[in-house]
């Protein structure tokens, strides 16, 4: 079975946008869905969930099939996928690992086949129920345009509709992967097909038009039906607004029995950090998604994140120094693990983090139970070194000692006329990453490796990663959701999809390390369903993994940035607190399901 290149996922990136707050005197907007509306620069505050640091730049497009742009609600093709306005069949919940219902009542495979049926209380906002023929255009529409689902036909030979209810996934035989067809039902939003017929004929048959499709229209009315609890209602350079749809079909008892209890969900847009940061402090933001330094000084002010100590963030990626194997020098796992095996995993954390990390246990796997429990920690202890910054240098220099590196009078090492001198690259003003990749370049001198830091824009650090102009670059591998940590080590150690040297590589494994026999397990484990077989694979993943090093691991970073404000509201999840609702600021996956657990104060 060859595995083909996989689904492109997004990831969220702490960035500074222009914007304010709300100001007085704003006009109403007209919506629909039966709803009662408020002018917006008097939105009662008591029935208003606000947010920051999602949104950077005024919305410009409410399109669930986009490949890009601003879209508050439905950032498009994240497996955490956010179901305010639009939908889909089940929802991901990162503490356990598993999948929820949403428009999807079940899922059961047969072979290769995936059989699910909906909930057959659906009802779009103009009221028409939700088919298998709705699903099944969702689908379609992914396969005919380039969009942000489009990678998932590559494990999808047909989807169908057996009848009303019930819909039919039957994968590519030749590149079984289930998990990836999982990640599809958990990612990608369900239209009604009668409104996308229409804008389908008015936009044509262009591969790109349905991703610039816009989904607005005069007035500032979003022109296809959702299915979600909310609906767009105002946007502009400041703010984005939703409101609550009164009729919403998840109200019913056999769903969530009530409606979320915020009537209006505002994304106020901020000039840069600190002043989202005041207007949080200051109880105008509920939930922020924003980097927060030295939050626990913020807790006595009713502030809290989902962990009361520290990490105070639950893991959601793993940023990695991604070694460029094609380089003399760092072609040699000797070199590479000693790298690895020097730096100060505590600084990292403490400093470059402000300690929104738990300390670094070298693996592919986030330290959450549903990953831990793949593999075998026992057996892949003794490929892992000391947390002792002192003992793992030491041992890094006998490492580099009997590779046959030697210093040279400048305290560098060398060997057959190469000289271990290199570039660690990361974005200019990802303060957290630049940070981290001063620690490498301390780490280096210790253990006789020159390495300068590199900071471009991200552009440039885009076109180096893909094109292989680089030494050392930091990056994060794979996304949360059902597919993970496939995704992780597919991205960061396969190579079956690698294009040809000289081309620009726009799929995996930045630095082309290659090994026939991680490609063969990763392919193993895409369709493995034995628990047991399952982790004897990972775990030999792993062993490889922390023998050869084409990436090591820095810390452990949050998914997103959870941390609330309950000057206002109440009743945010918390760790440990029976409700098995995931820090994804109510609005991603299963955290969905936090809205209705909000309560005025």
């Amino acid at each position: 079975m060859k595995v083909t290149k996989r689904v492109a996922t997004m990831a969220l990136t702490l960035l500074v946008a222009a914007g304010s707050v709300f100001g007085a005197g704003e006009q109403s907007t007209t919506t629909s869905g039966g709803t009662s509306t408020a002018a917006p620069g008097t939105l009662p505050r008591r029935e208003t969930l606000y947010f920051n640091g999602i949104l950077w730049d005024k919305v410009n497009k409410w399109n669930p099939y986009d490949v890009g742009g601003v879209s508050f609600g439905i950032t498009p093709f994240t497996q955490l996928s956010r179901q305010l306005i639009f939908e889909t069949l089940f929802v991901y919940n990162l503490l356990d690992g598993k999948l929820y219902p949403q428009l999807g009542e079940t899922y059961t495979w047969s072979g290769q086949t995936l059989t699910i049926t909906l909930n057959r209380n659906v009802k779009f906002w103009n009221g028409n129920a939700m088919t298998a023929k709705d699903v099944v255009n969702s689908y379609q529409l992914q396969k005919t345009y380039a969009t942000a689902g489009t990678g998932y036909w590559s494990y999808i030979d047909s989807v169908t509709a057996r009848d009303d209810y019930t819909v039919v996934i039957q994968a590519n035989a030749s590149n079984f992967n289930p998990k990836q067809i999982e990640a599809s039902i958990s990612g990608l939003y369900i239209t009604e097909k009668a409104a996308m017929d229409q804008v389908v004929a008015r936009i044509g048959s262009n591969a790109a038009a349905l991703g610039q499709w816009t989904n607005t229209r005069g007035g500032g009315v979003v022109e296809t039906t959702g299915t979600g609890p909310y609906q767009p209602y105002l946007w502009d350079e400041t703010k984005a607004v939703l409101q609550r749809v009164d009729t919403y079909w998840g109200q019913i008892a056999s769903k969530y029995g009530k409606l979320p209890a915020p009537k209006y969900v505002v994304h106020s847009i901020y000039k840069d950090n600190a002043t989202g940061d005041a207007a949080f402090r200051a109880g105008e933001v509920d939930i922020s998604q924003q980097f927060i330094s030295s939050v626990w000084t913020m807790f006595p002010q009713s502030v809290s994140t989902y962990l009361p100590q520290a990490p105070y963030y639950f893991p959601g990626t793993i940023p990695m120094l991604v070694y460029n194997t094609k380089k003399p020098g760092l072609d040699d796992p000797a070199v590479r693990r000693a790298i690895a095996m020097s730096l100060d995993y505590n600084t990292i954390g403490t400093n470059a983090m402000s300690g929104y990390t738990a300390p670094l246990v070298a693996s592919l796997m986030l330290p959450v139970p549903s990953e831990q429990a793949l593999i075998d920690t026992d057996a892949i202890k003794p490929y892992q070194w000391s947390g002792n910054v002192a003992e793992a240098t030491a041992a890094a220099n006998q490492l580099l000692d009997d590779a046959g590196w030697v210093r040279g009078a400048d305290g560098i090492r060398a060997k057959g006329g190469v000289r271990l001198s290199f570039q660690a690259e990361c974005p200019q003003g990802w303060s957290d990453w630049n940070a981290t990749l001063e620690v490498v370049a301390q780490a280096g001198k210790n253990i006789g490796i020159d390495i300068k830091t590199y900071f471009p824009i991200a552009t440039v650090w885009t076109q180096d990663y893909q094109n292989g102009t680089f030494d050392m670059i930091m990056y994060s591998y794979g996304s949360v959701g059902i597919a993970s940590p496939w995704n992780r080590a597919y991205e960061a150690m396969g190579s079956a999809s690698l294009p040809p040297e000289g081309t620009p590589n726009t799929i995996q494994n930045w630095g082309r390390w290659i090994n026939a026999e991680a490609n063969d397990i990763i392919n193993k484990i895409a369709s493995e369903t034995n628990a047991a077989t399952l982790k004897q694979l990972w775990t030999r993943l792993n062993i490889i993994y922390l023998q050869e090093l084409p990436c090591s691991g820095l810390m452990y970073r949050p998914g997103v940035f959870h941390t609330v404000n309950e000057s206002v509201w109440t009743g945010f999840p918390k760790m440990n607190d029976g409700s098995n609702v995931p820090p994804t600021l109510c609005i991603d996956g299963y955290g969905i399901k936090g809205l209705y657990n909000l309560r005025a104060k």
